[in-house]
């Protein structure tokens, strides 16, 4: 009886492994060929992790431009982590140009159940304020909520030639990074939190010192080239990898549910491994 049990299990085992096989050559199928990884991602090391954001906190600290942090973020994707999927092969673009009359530090394609949409980033110095002395927010956070919004504005007059150079966007998600962390004082920080809350159906206010945090809690799950890619790099088209994401179904309602999920009160703009809505 045993030696039919044992044979009775084999069989089942040597089934059930049968079924596992073809149903992850089958997945394989659908996925394509593995994402290749960044050599320069492959040979990150805590070690050099660390001394990268000691050298990000440090041109912070010295109040450097925000051109000059732009650049250093352009140079280390990685600092997008918790931002960007780190399972979708989606490359991080920096410096794109809408027409002639914006330029957006960085965009990449954002993949989620609803379809794929642009992620839009503007960058600010690390010495502006985010509010007065009096409360109100100040005349940096002012200019760059309204550069957001001129932004969208402008992707929605030109949508046929905003879609020819970022495919399938729509309704992109924007990022603010303005500031220090340490700026944010108890009088001021329920201000902060309800001045996001008035703008988080379009748009994500951080300060610079998130990208720190980000890095430090890099993983080796990666698949973003370590470098952006440029603004011509985009005219070329999309990585062969990436467009078979991109399918050419545009439906209305996917994008109804998307602005509703933006604008429910517990949405987490950070949904793969963020640090949630109260991470400044």
């Amino acid at each position: 009886m045993e030696n039919r049990n044992d044979c009775v299990i084999l069989c089942k085992t040597l089934f059930f492994s049968s079924v596992m096989e073809v149903i992850t050559k089958q997945i394989r199928l659908i996925r394509g060929p593995p994402l290749e990884v960044d050599p320069l991602i492959s040979k990150l090391t805590p070690k050099q992790i660390q001394k990268d954001v000691a050298t990000y906190t440090k041109m912070l600290d010295s109040k450097v431009n925000e051109s000059t942090i732009q650049s250093f973020l352009a140079d280390h994707s990685y600092f997008f982590n918790g931002l960007i999927d780190p399972w979708k092969p989606s490359p991080l673009y920096s410096k794109v140009k809408l027409g002639c009359d914006y330029e957006v530090d960085f965009a990449w394609l954002h993949f989620d159940s609803f379809g794929p949409e642009w992620r839009l980033v503007e960058i600010e110095s690390p010495s502006c304020k985010l509010f007065t002395k009096s409360g109100n927010p100040s005349k940096e956070l002012t200019h760059a909520v309204q550069q957001v919004r001129d932004w969208c504005a402008w992707i929605h007059e030109h949508l046929k030639y905003a879609q020819d150079l970022l495919p399938r966007i729509s309704y992109p998600l924007c990022y603010i990074f303005i500031g220090r962390r340490n700026e944010i004082t108890l009088s001021n920080r329920d201000k902060l939190r309800k001045f996001r809350y008035d703008h988080h159906t379009q748009m994500v206010i951080h300060t610079l010192d998130y990208f720190a945090r980000a890095a430090e809690g890099f993983s080796s799950v990666w698949h973003t080239p370590m470098k952006a890619l440029t603004h011509r790099d985009l005219k070329k088209g999309l990585p062969t990898a990436v467009q078979k994401w991109v399918t050419p179904e545009d439906s209305p309602m996917l994008t109804e549910y998307r602005l509703k999920q933006r604008s429910h009160p517990f949405y987490d703009s950070g949904s793969h491994g963020g640090f949630g809505r109260e991470e400044y």
